[in-house]
């Protein structure tokens, strides 16, 4: 029922199991085979980087046993979940648009790699027309949602504005008060000063990714050919993905 589910994915062993049953190396390699990465976390790589030593920031947010691959460790946490909420077994329905190019092999994959790890896991996969889903998910109606994010401009705070509690992304209505300071802070108090408003990005981005608010599952290439004579041609890893601004023919 949709309060057992609720109470189950309130559970953090809960989410923390469903994330380490994930073979994103599998899932990005095999099952796409497109030059898709592997996340450290819900800020996505390449996007932003340390004023002070130019580490990026997804190296930064990344927190052991978060999304890294360990069925061992998943069926500890996804026992210990089963136990504090007091059930036994779990159905879950994973919802997703059916016009993502990936969706359909993802929700299968998520779908045969839950049954095979979680002991009492059951799994179904809506996955419907993009408005359809997208519907249900604002209004909350669905168990686990399927959904993406680009960066608009290269800055983690393109991400982490969207699990803030109240905002209009956040479908999974995650509220976390730590969280909520910490963004708060960076884009006030520490608005001026760079390496302090990363430390506060870093920091909730942390308390984020141990909490599991989103489960990261993989980050997007896109591939393309370019002719040798075409120089010049930026491509930007957030907003607009091409600036022509400075190309030439050679």
């Amino acid at each position: 029922s949709n309060e057992i589910n609720r109470k189950a994915l309130n559970n953090k062993n809960i989410r923390l199991a469903l994330s380490l049953a994930i073979d994103r190396k599998t899932l990005t390699k095999k099952v796409f085979g497109d030059g898709s990465n592997v996340p450290t976390g819900f800020v996505a790589s390449d996007l932003a980087t340390n004023p002070k030593t130019g580490k990026d920031f997804a190296a930064e947010q990344k927190v052991d046993n978060t999304v890294d691959y360990n069925e061992k460790l998943a069926k500890e946490y996804w026992k210990k979940g089963l136990q504090e909420i007091g059930e036994k077994n779990l159905n879950f329905t994973i919802l997703a648009s059916n016009e993502m190019a990936n969706n359909d092999a993802l929700t299968q994959y998520l779908q045969s790699q839950y049954t095979k790890a979680l002991p009492g896991i059951k799994v179904s996969v809506q996955n419907i027309p993009g408005n359809s889903a997208l519907s249900k998910a604002r209004k909350g109606n669905y168990d686990i949602y399927v959904s993406g994010w680009g960066g608009d401009f290269k800055d983690p705070i393109t991400f982490m504005q969207i699990p803030v509690t109240g905002t209009s992304y956040n479908y999974g209505k995650y509220s976390n008060k730590e969280y909520d300071a910490l963004i708060e802070k960076a884009q006030n108090e520490d608005a001026n000063d760079a390496n302090k408003r990363w430390e506060d990005l870093v920091k909730a981005a942390r308390i984020f990714n141990a909490d599991q608010g989103v489960t990261p599952l993989y980050q997007q290439t896109t591939s393309y050919m370019q002719n040798t004579k075409v120089k010049g041609i930026i491509q930007n890893t957030a907003g607009t993905q091409w600036n022509y601004k400075y190309a030439y023919i050679k």
